[in-house]
């Protein structure tokens, strides 16, 4: 048997019935958690929301929360002057995923603080162009 027979060879498949692709989703899945165990642990900031896309589809609503919650917890952490360095950090267009997200659910208090920091980080950019 020569390498290129393994890549014909049908007989494997997993427990999700998939040829393959059950172990790689897996594996990706193992991914996703821990970079958001970095970016809890203030350690790692998320990829672009297109890159996230790209690498692990679209986000869940756990993975949503969990990026609300990374994303508050180093803004407690750096305090209010480091708002539009944090804002660029995460994304402008995570930060407004995140902000539709948390109003779908109803969690208006974080969506109050997200709009803040959209509209510091606006300002913030305005006053660099002039």
């Amino acid at each position: 048997m020569n390498f290129n027979d393994w890549d014909d060879d049908d007989d494997f498949e997993n427990e999700d019935g998939n040829h393959r692709n059950g172990y790689f989703d897996r594996i990706r899945q193992n991914e996703k958690e821990m970079l958001k165990i970095d970016m809890n642990r203030n350690f790692q900031m998320p990829p672009s929301l297109e890159e996230w896309k790209q690498f692990f589809g679209e986000p869940t609503d756990e993975d949503c929360a969990d990026i609300t919650q990374a994303y508050i917890k180093q803004y407690h952490h750096y305090g209010e002057e480091y708002i539009p360095n944090l804002v660029d950090a995460f994304d402008i267009n995570w930060i407004r995923y995140l902000l539709w997200y948390n109003e779908s659910v109803e969690e208006y208090e974080l969506c109050a603080i997200l709009k803040q920091h959209i509209d510091i980080n606006k300002k913030s950019h305005k006053e660099s162009i002039r």
